[in-house]
């Protein structure tokens, strides 16, 4: 690892810490109460999955694969554990990031053709969203976010213990940019998603 790699890192952890924050705030909605924004922070966090998690739509072979040429990926022999951890991420969440990319892409391109038509979430259940684009009927639940944010938040987890051991072995640990990249795990985002009182997290989390 060098200095510029090190220093790349971090737009990439910032998005990640927004995207945790705004599924544990949607965590916390309820369709009886919405809070306004519900819909906005769902696709901003559809949008930034792609930057955090490279992958791309093969139309020759008609499947999802990793865009080594975006994103973390450029640095995957830095960090050595990235492609497989992709990969594996790739496979487990397959329908639901193919189900993302068709929404963001066409929201991306046309706004107004992506329609949220239903919401869910209650004081029993986490949220959902119905989504209509083309004619196709798409829904997204919170269960699938959390399974790909706590995925996700592994893999960025081991990219911190990287940049931390650089940053002991260059005498930078006192500095703030790093500091500030070390100041918590991200692993420590599941302990919340698995807590019993998740929903009642998310309900605080917004404004008054």
């Amino acid at each position: 690892m060098d200095i510029n790699i090190a220093n790349a890192v971090g737009g990439y952890f910032e998005t990640l810490y927004d995207v945790n924050v705004k599924l544990i705030k949607l965590c916390g909605i309820d369709v009886f109460s919405p809070y306004g924004n519900d819909e906005i922070m769902v696709l901003d966090i559809i949008q930034d999955v792609y930057r955090l998690f490279p992958y791309k739509f093969d139309k020759v072979k008609n499947v999802l694969m990793l865009d080594n040429n975006d994103g973390l990926l450029e640095f995957k022999e830095t960090f050595v554990f990235l492609e497989k951890d992709f990969s594996d991420i790739l496979e487990t969440n397959n329908k639901f990031l193919d189900s993302i990319r068709k929404i963001r892409n066409k929201y991306e391109h046309k706004m107004h053709a992506v329609k949220i038509i239903g919401q869910g979430g209650g004081s029993v259940t986490l949220f959902d969203f119905d989504f209509v684009i083309g004619g196709e009927h798409i829904t997204l639940y919170a269960g699938s976010f959390i399974r790909l944010l706590t995925q996700l938040n592994s893999v960025y987890s081991k990219i911190q213990r990287d940049v931390d051991s650089f940053a002991q072995e260059n005498g930078k640990s006192d500095y703030f940019y790093y500091t500030r990249l070390s100041r918590f795990n991200f692993n420590d985002f599941a302990k919340i998603y698995e807590d019993n009182n998740l929903r009642l997290i998310g309900k605080m989390m917004h404004t008054f």
